[in-house]
């Protein structure tokens, strides 16, 4: 078993400097098994490797153990992690006389940048003066901990680029229904959909979306979600949501019209390509 404390502090990149030097990159497939607290459990692959991590401490304090497992073993795990997976390829990094971890993050088709830090005393990790093609600090950011990118993908920026939505689903005499809405303008047939909100996850938007616009309640299948671009070219996060009850009367009635049809008939009002094929995926993917 290997077992390391160590102080380190994290840092996004925004741009490549000059001069920089990286090993090659070693690859690892990573799906979160527990995040409760300060305690994270995750699943790692690499090459032949195949192991079971455990992660404590938040900040600067961090903690870390990792047991090797049989194949069968972490295959069987394994499949415990759909939905709450990303894969991350790390480096050795050198800038001058700086050494730091790089690590490449991707969830979905975004990818992101990290440099970290490490040292043996936390008196060199207070006084560290960031070099200038380090962007923000995420060292206190729980929202880049890797079992928050896994669970919930890469935070983006609060800047009406990306949106969160549901699809909200019912079965039928064992048909699948989709529960489409009109847009505000009236003019095409969407999902409930909205912008990002400050202190508020993804999942908590298309929740309060689907409720505000189509007045349908339920719960999220959290194994499961799709991202696609909009014609408008936002970024649109989209989950499945099993439709408990669909209120009569809800805050948006009198701006949008509801229809709850067949999935095939569903898709034949959704005019943006982009979307129906999210749809397509999603509904490839639930169970009655």
């Amino acid at each position: 078993m290997k077992d390391t404390t160590v102080i380190e502090r994290r840092f996004l990149l925004k741009e490549a400097a000059p001069g920089l030097t990286c090993s090659r990159a070693e690859t690892f497939h990573i799906g979160c098994l527990s995040a409760q607290g300060n305690r994270e459990v995750f699943l790692c692959r690499s090459g032949s490797k195949r192991f079971l991590m455990t992660r404590e401490g938040r900040q600067r304090l961090l903690r870390e153990s990792s047991v090797p497992l049989a194949i069968p073993h972490f295959e069987s795990l394994w499949e415990l992690t759909e939905g709450a997976r990303l894969i991350k390829k790390i480096q050795a990094a050198r800038w001058n006389d700086l050494e730091f971890t790089l690590e490449t993050i991707e969830c979905g088709r975004i990818s992101l940048a990290i440099a970290i830090i490490r040292f043996a005393r936390r008196a060199l990790a207070t006084s560290f003066q960031p070099p200038f093609f380090f962007a923000s600090e995420i060292t206190h950011s729980a929202d880049f901990s890797d079992a928050h990118l896994a669970l919930h993908g890469i935070p983006p920026a609060l800047n009406g680029q990306s949106q969160a939505g549901a699809m909200p689903f019912l079965f039928k005499n064992g048909v699948l229904h989709i529960v489409l809405v009109t847009s505000s303008s009236g003019s095409r047939w969407i999902v409930p959909k909205g912008g990002l909100e400050k202190d508020m996850t993804r999942q908590e938007v298309a929740l309060m979306e689907a409720a505000e616009e189509a007045g349908a309640i339920g719960a999220l299948e959290h194994s499961l979600k799709t991202e696609c671009r909009m014609a408008d070219q936002r970024k649109l996060h989209l989950y499945p949501l099993r439709v408990a009850v669909l209120l009569p009367h809800w805050p948006e009635r009198l701006m949008r019209r509801r229809v709850v049809l067949p999935i095939y008939r569903a898709l034949l009002r959704i005019r943006d390509p982009e979307l129906a094929q999210a749809i397509r995926r999603l509904a490839r993917q639930i169970e009655p």
